[in-house]
């Protein structure tokens, strides 16, 4: 029921007339349960490329994320998006660190194994505001997120604040 609900969801997202987006690229910080370094950039005016480089577990997360942008509650600043990717994990982490983290499938594989890979697919939501005032964004998303290879496993509690300087307009 979940996944009918997010696929509506994205669907109306997709039906929705869409406006032009308030700046062209920005850089900025991710701040949640996966931080790090996030690049968006609008290759039209209602498409968006992002890339978010997380160190993760003595390694690294890249997610890269294809996003649709409309104008919520008809202010203009104000930006919703949804969107798909995916993403590439390497880390060297001992499996009795994180026993208990619901990315690791602990039955089939040795515990004493410290390097992990994974790929995997990301669904992604949120808001954005642009200040008018200042060359900033500010916003908050939900960027569920299922590996595919490696480590098999669902996470949906990945849940962020984003801080973005705008380099271009």
């Amino acid at each position: 029921m979940k996944k009918i609900k997010l696929l509506a969801l994205l669907w109306l997202l997709a039906a929705t007339p869409l406006l032009a987006q308030n700046y062209k690229t920005g850089i900025g910080l991710r701040g949640g349960y996966v931080s790090g370094l996030t690049v968006k950039h609008f290759v039209n005016g209602t498409s968006a490329l992002e890339g978010i480089i997380s160190p993760r577990w003595e390694g690294l997360l890249i997610t890269g994320l294809y996003e649709k942008h409309t104008t919520a509650f008809q202010v203009k600043q104000l930006q919703f998006y949804g969107g798909i990717g995916a993403h590439v994990g390497l880390w060297n982490f001992p499996d009795h660190k994180h026993r208990h983290h619901p990315w690791f499938h602990h039955d089939d594989h040795d515990h004493d194994h410290d390097h992990h890979r994974v790929i995997g697919a990301d669904l992604v939501m949120g808001l954005e505001y642009t200040f008018n005032e200042i060359p900033f964004t500010l916003g908050a998303d939900w960027k569920p997120a299922i590996n595919l290879i490696g480590h098999q496993g669902v996470w949906l509690g990945d849940v962020a604040l984003n801080l973005r300087f705008l380099i271009s307009r």
